[in-house]
């Protein structure tokens, strides 16, 4: 009798084991793949772009940003809860293997000896992170509620599954996985006293109690089945809840930009080209629908936004959730167009196309106020751990607006104007363009064009009194130094970056092809420029014009200057000082070294960093043409830095940017703090330096 209920017991094992291998199966595989299969059409509704360029440098993102949860662990403490979450669930798949392995494939043998000691260890160790990881989490998001895990409006939601459920849902469903394989692990060593438990911690506790209460076999089998019920549940909802960016967070990071961060796609054919910019979601690159698909919510873009930290209406986390509510909200409409327009094109009887009824993305889903609100300073692009690109997405906006809706603020006009009519955004006269270097002996490119070394003024090096100063310093250092330098003078024309980033591309073309050709016929080589966003567009975005030149910021040239003994401070600085690192020398193109380098290459300086620095600067407010836009909304972004700088009690604020240099003098008078604190340029602080007394 006991050998036959042994049988029975055996088959009715062999039978759970098959149901059990169909449901994780299924599950496992069915989930992911209908995720896919789900994003997949959605995505593809996008427009074309090439996203396979540069694959050594994805695969290494993909190793060190997604695998290696690179970016993830930067913020604490919810990097190193998702950092354990990770390792957890790794583990326990890895250990689930292993079991599977032993216990029904010809490959076993693991179960002995040391390995499985430590096999047990490493694997209840792993149990625990996942339960103590998934705690922490729920904590944070149910208890805790940080600001940036606040998400748009309710209405501005679908009313789905998946916002119903949130995080809750696979959050509780990891514990449940935890907590029950603990359980299962426990009931299996109470019920068969032959088996060994190693270093099984946690399960040999489980078994203590289960022992005492008298647990069976039934109970193992209970037990057993709920846990495997609970893998499946969790599986089979990765298509409908918020944890399916496990699968596209790691293939958004393989497929993002390896492009110059800030630089933005040129449109390249204005005359065939029937609209510009980007007014309705399908009009967004494939890419960049994926970005929405794949956003953690983590709310990490806003930390350190200027716009969110000021109170205004840009928050970069709620506009990719609402673009995405918006594109699923479109999706059956657009799935119809679609088809209508491929049986049109088969040329049978025509069908009407349907007509889109639903909210204006541009003006009711985003709004104008989140849409020109937007600095550019790339935080959000900088915090985001699966690198969704958001400059690009706002700016393609502003494009149309701009270019097809003459849209945008009444501010900008008189830029668009100015740039037009005299290639600067103060609209002064471009004759008047070389005035600030008279009688200092600098000669232009015409007259000198053997020079080595372009010195590129800018616009506002040009014709701002205050950051003409700086010009004169940074002609004081080259002349120090021996550089063989001259200027283009009235040939130097706006970059164009005001203009591209306010929208409008096609000025910003003309702008930098003519700029274009008066380098390339002058066979410039090397080009020097105090102001980050001149580098920037004449390094990054030129190129693409056919515009490659050698080009250093004004604070890693002198860095270089130093370094060859070409220029040595001599006169003593004793003065407190503290670096504001401007976005588009920092954040977009990483040069923070050199700029402390410089500073520190002066005698007796002391120079002290704040929290927000180096990459994690905050942004000054200029960028992006806001410097040129009344803020309307909240407080001052330019106020919010300097109170930030204070911090660091210093007599000097230093800046590496004409338009961080215009922000921070205005906040430091506007705070009445010009007898406490000075506001000087990188340049004026190492050209005085040179003098003695």
């Amino acid at each position: 009798m006991e050998a036959v209920t042994r049988e029975i017991l055996w088959n009715i094992s062999l039978a759970g084991k098959v149901l059990m291998y169909i449901l994780l199966l299924a599950s496992f595989l069915g989930g992911p793949l209908y995720l896919a299969y789900q994003w997949w059409n959605r995505v593809r509704l996008g427009t074309a772009t090439n996203r396979l360029d540069n694959l050594p440098e994805r695969v290494r993102r993909f190793v060190f940003a997604a695998f290696g949860q690179g970016n993830v662990v930067r913020e604490k403490p919810s990097g190193l809860y998702h950092l354990t979450l990770f390792v957890a669930y790794f583990g326990l798949f890895i250990g689930t293997g292993i079991v599977t392995l032993e216990h029904d494939t010809p490959l076993h043998g693991f179960y002995q000896g040391t390995f499985y000691k430590v096999y047990k260890l490493a694997v209840d160790t792993c149990g625990v992170l996942l339960v103590l990881a998934s705690c922490l989490f729920l904590w944070r998001r149910y208890v805790q509620k940080p600001a940036a895990h606040q998400g748009p409006a309710t209405e501005q939601m679908q009313d789905n599954f998946e916002n119903r459920m949130g995080y809750g849902l696979p959050l509780l469903l990891l514990l449940a996985i935890g907590v029950t394989g603990f359980m299962l692990e426990g009931a299996r060593i109470a019920t068969s006293p032959n088996t060994h438990a190693g270093w099984g911690y946690v399960g040999i506790a489980f078994a203590a109690m289960f022992s005492a209460a008298g647990a069976d076999s039934g109970t193992h089998l209970a037990v057993w089945w709920t846990h495997i019920l609970i893998l499946t549940a969790f599986f089979a909802s990765l298509p409908f809840s918020k944890m399916r960016h496990m699968f596209l967070a790691p293939v958004n990071i393989f497929l993002s930009n390896v492009q110059p961060r800030g630089r933005l796609e040129p449109i390249t054919d204005f005359e065939n080209a029937e609209t510009f910019g980007v007014s309705q979601v399908e009009e967004y690159s494939w890419k960049q629908l994926l970005d929405m698909a794949s956003c953690l919510e983590c709310g990490r873009c806003t930390l350190n936004c200027p716009t969110v930290n000021t109170e205004k209406a840009l928050n970069p986390k709620k506009l990719v959730m609402v673009q995405r509510e918006h594109l699923l909200h479109k999706e059956s409409f657009l799935h119809e167009l679609a088809a209508a327009k491929a049986h049109n094109a088969t040329g049978g009887e025509q069908v009407e196309l349907p007509v889109w009824n639903g909210p204006d993305m541009i003006t009711e889903v985003a709004t104008e106020e989140a849409v020109w609100g937007c600095t550019t300073c790339g935080w959000c692009e900088e915090g985001c751990p699966v690198n969704i690109e958001h400059i690009q997405r706002i700016v393609d906006m502003r494009r149309y607006d701009v270019m097809m809706e003459s849209r945008f603020p009444e501010e900008v006009v008189n830029v668009f104007k100015g740039l037009e009519v005299n290639s600067n955004p103060w609209n002064l006269g471009f004759d008047k363009r070389a005035n600030w270097a008279a009688e200092l002996g600098v000669k232009t490119f015409a007259e000198d064009p053997g020079a080595e070394v372009l010195y590129w003024v800018g616009c506002a090096g040009s014709f701002d009194e205050r950051n003409q100063k700086v010009s004169r310093a940074m002609v004081n250092i080259l002349q120090k130094a021996g550089v063989h330098f001259a200027i283009l003078g009235t040939e130097e024309g706006c970059t164009g970056d005001p203009a591209r980033r306010l929208g409008n591309e096609y000025l910003y073309n003309s702008l930098a092809q003519q700029n274009v050709e008066t380098l390339n016929r002058y066979k410039v080589k090397e080009i020097v420029t105090h102001c980050p966003h001149c580098f920037h567009t004449i390094k990054n975005e030129y190129p693409d014009l056919g515009g490659n030149y050698t080009v250093y910021h004004s604070s890693e040239y002198i860095d270089h200057l130093l370094r060859r003994d070409l220029i040595t401070p001599q006169q003593a600085n004793t003065q407190r000082i503290t670096f504001h690192d401007p976005c588009y020398l920092s954040r977009h193109n990483q040069r923070y070294e050199a700029p402390r380098s410089a500073l520190q290459a002066i005698p007796q300086l002391r120079l002290n960093d704040i929290a927000q620095s180096k990459n994690r600067t905050f942004c000054c407010g200029a960028g992006g043409g806001s410097v040129w836009k009344e803020e309307k909304e909240g407080s001052r972004i330019n106020y919010k830095r300097v109170d930030q700088l204070m911090e660091a009690n210093p007599a000097t604020i230093a800046v590496g940017c004409p338009f961080c240099m215009i922000m921070m003098d205005d906040a430091v008078k506007g705070k009445n703090l010009d007898e406490q604190v000075q506001v000087k340029d990188l340049v004026e602080i190492i050209s005085e330096s040179l003098e003695t007394t």
